[in-house]
């Protein structure tokens, strides 16, 4: 067996401490001893030291527990809900809010104050729940609107709190004060240990009432005091170097914590220094060499491979793989660097199909989001025109009935003035003066006349008033069947407005090919919110296009082809039963059009062209899930630039049971 086989078999400790210790050992050999004394000091002086730096640490974590415990309460002052609750000295209300936020901040205590200093909520847990906190002077200092962090003991063995209060304010007072609690417990302290080798015990007195040590250390012990550098003590029969650290609150208390430092690795390392100086003086410096430079040199090629595969995976490629060629430690390690590959690359794998159903999720969210937000807004929309249509209605229908009778009552009167003028031609001079000053024969002519526009103008107002009833629908919130011209009528009765010239655009002229329609069984409502929202999109693309050229409308794939010259801007609705189970709508303008980018985005949540202000992206979305999912049908737009848009809206004549549409929802 070969020199090199022979040394692969070797432990990777013989391989590093024997090249190594041969190379130092001359040198180590000569001021070893005599160096001793000197590094034996200076270890202490360094553990001393490292005591002191880290009981800096500590004491600075611990103010920054209370800052956060300060900022904490001011994040619960500031609650619009708390604020509310003790202004209106409601303590249910404020155990309903604090609850839960005391459980999300993971505090000990939540106590809320009011000016003359009564306690509304003291909400604890942990061991300060029983115990009897001497938090006298917070609480007042709370009620009068002072902020600042404080330290609160407890009798017994409770462990003491660390505290943050600040004032409850009003716009004009402040109505009271929230003090904020977290113990200073033995899950704190460790929380500040982190996974550092010291221990932490905090004292009430001379008590102990928090430590990181185990109880079996927990025999009585006097702190050193604060004063004093880093001393060594015994604890049980255990080695330790302590520093003693004091946090003073604002009110005169204190929390007393002292930083153990273990002498056990200090102890250790005097005996290694004492073992290796033996081991040293046995070897020569000639053989270690020699050794070490061949040895080193194995190794290194060794190391450089782990080092770059680990480089490669570190920069993303899974692929990487070491070739194990023994069973040393090196090579276990290999074993175990391409064992961690492939988790990574599995667990890389899970991560990427877990983000496309976090996204998938994500977006069915933003949907049901924009669907509530919207029907929120349409139903009370639909409940205050339905309110506005009663209540014009009643004063329209008085007047519209009375002008019958007063057109008689009009008649009968101007009938009797012409018999007075049949037989007394030639009245008093005085009602002569009156005849022309009033010029009666004008009046009995324009008065039929203006009878005739109050009569038409009412009409006009009872059209628009079944119009909105009819828009809103708010007694049909389930399937019925209904016209749906009678909707889409409804709808261009309210957009009469928005079809007029202005000085910005020519008039649009709305063109209706109603087909032959069955009733639809429908959420009536909801539909007449689709016609809404595709006919005020048409109406804005209209207006937004600088000039009126001649265009042709032309749909695509499975829609009929139709073309028509348009002079001037133009909606065009169209509607037909496709066979005995569906009916489709056709909404097109002769506007600019869309590309087919945008079309593919059109119905996405919050997807809009428009600018800033103007539009929200959630119309066209909320209408899809009207149609498709509330419906079962379908949506569709086809739209090229310069070729104006067309929007399909496919609808059955006969809607599924409820659960079949909520399966077919949960599909979609």
């Amino acid at each position: 067996m070969s020199i090199r086989a022979t040394y692969l078999k070797l432990p990777v400790a013989a391989k590093l401490l024997f090249p190594l210790l041969s190379v130092f050992l001359g040198l180590w050999t000569v001021w070893t001893v005599g160096s001793f004394s000197f590094f034996r000091g200076y270890l202490q002086q360094s553990l001393r030291q490292k005591t002191e730096d880290l009981s800096l640490l500590v004491l600075e974590d611990l103010k920054q527990k209370q800052e956060l415990l300060r900022l904490q309460a001011r994040w619960v002052a500031d609650r619009n809900d708390v604020s509310q609750a003790v202004a209106s000295r409601n303590k249910t209300l404020l155990l309903q809010t604090l609850l839960p936020v005391q459980a999300t901040l993971k505090l000990n205590q939540i106590k809320v104050v009011d000016t003359d200093g009564s306690v509304l909520v003291d909400l604890r847990q942990g061991a300060v729940s029983q115990a009897k906190l001497q938090d006298e002077k917070v609480s007042r200092a709370a009620s009068i609107g002072m902020e600042f962090s404080d330290v609160v003991s407890a009798q017994g063995v409770a462990p003491s709190v660390l505290v943050g209060l600040i004032s409850i304010k009003s716009q004009k007072e402040v109505l009271g004060g929230v003090i904020v609690g977290s113990e200073l417990n033995n899950e704190l302290l460790n929380q500040i240990r982190g996974s550092t080798d010291i221990h932490l015990v905090a004292f009430e007195d001379s008590q102990i009432i928090a430590s990181t040590l185990p109880k079996a250390f927990h025999a009585t012990w006097l702190p050193p005091t604060p004063e004093s550098p880093p001393l060594r003590l015994t604890i049980a029969k255990e080695g330790y170097i302590a520093k003693t650290v004091v946090l003073t609150g604002v009110s005169g208390t204190t929390a007393k914590v002292v930083l153990l430092t273990s002498v056990a690795s200090w102890e250790r390392a005097e005996q290694r220094l004492w073992l290796s100086i033996g081991g040293f003086c046995l070897l020569g410096q000639a053989i270690a060499l020699g050794v070490g430079i061949w040895v080193t040199r194995l190794l290194t090629r060794r190391i450089q491979t782990l080092t770059n595969a680990t480089q490669q995976l570190a920069d993303g490629d899974f692929t990487t793989r070491i070739k194990v060629d023994s069973n040393d430690e090196i090579g276990i390690l290999a074993q175990g660097f391409n064992f961690m590959a492939e988790q990574l690359t599995a667990r890389d794998q899970q991560i990427n199909f877990q983000m496309q159903q976090l996204e998938s999720t994500l977006q069915k969210l933003k949907q049901t989001q924009a669907q509530l937000v919207q029907s929120e807004k349409m139903s009370s929309l639909g409940q205050m025109v339905a309110g506005i249509a009663h209540e014009i209605n009643n004063p329209t229908s008085f007047i519209h009935g009375n002008l019958t009778y007063l057109r008689e009552y009009t008649q009968d009167l101007l009938q009797l003035v012409q018999l007075y003028q049949q037989h007394y031609p030639n009245p008093a001079p005085e009602i002569q003066e009156e005849i022309a000053t009033i010029e009666l024969n004008f009046l009995q002519e324009d008065l039929l006349k203006l009878l005739n526009s109050m009569e038409v103008g009412s009409d006009r107002i009872r059209e628009i008033v079944l119009s909105l009833r009819n828009f809103s629908r708010l007694d049909q919130a389930e399937f019925k069947k209904v016209n749906l011209h009678e909707g889409i009528d409804s709808t261009l009765m309210i957009l009469t407005n928005r079809f007029k010239a202005h000085p910005a655009h020519p008039k649009i002229k709305v063109i209706k090919e109603y087909g032959q329609l069955p009733l639809v069984e429908c959420y009536p409502g909801q539909l007449n919110q689709v016609f809404m929202n595709i006919l005020v999109n048409a109406i804005d693309a209209l207006e937004e296009m600088g000039r009126w050229d001649d265009r042709a409308i032309r749909s695509k794939e499975k829609i009929p082809i139709q073309k028509f010259k348009i002079q001037n801007p133009e909606i065009r609705i169209t509607t037909q039963a496709l066979d005995k189970d569906w009916i489709a709508i056709y909404i097109a303008d002769n506007g600019l059009g869309m590309t087919e980018e945008i079309c593919s985005k059109l119905f996405d949540p919050f997807f809009t062209t428009k600018p800033v202000g103007k539009g929200t992206g959630l119309g066209l979305s909320i209408s899809y899930q009207i149609v498709v999912e509330k419906h079962g049908g379908k949506l569709e737009c086809y739209s090229e630039p310069g070729q104006g848009t067309v929007f399909v809206i496919q609808i059955p004549i006969g809607q599924v049971k409820s659960v079949d549409i909520i399966a077919l929802a949960v599909q979609t």
